[in-house]
């Protein structure tokens, strides 16, 4: 779950309540992400270095839970 504080759409008390609900109801014991950031708004209300930051939080938490390496890839 991410969310904005300043999204304009959907309350961020939403999104935490949906993260905290998944992570009540899950079984494992693997963590639900949730992201929340003060200065991001709705998609197009926020900036192009928030975007970016969210996808590579979003990416490094993603592979932390598949087991990827990452440090190991050549570019």
């Amino acid at each position: 779950m991410t969310t904005g504080e300043n999204d304009g759409r959907v309350n961020p008390a939403q999104s935490r309540k949906m993260a905290a609900r998944l992570q009540a109801a899950t079984g494992s014991d693997r963590p639900v992400l949730f992201r929340s950031t003060a200065g991001a708004g709705h998609g197009i209300g926020s900036s192009l270095k928030e975007r970016i930051a969210e996808q590579a939080d979003v990416l490094a938490f993603l592979f932390d839970q598949l087991g990827i390496d990452a440090s190991k890839w050549e570019f």
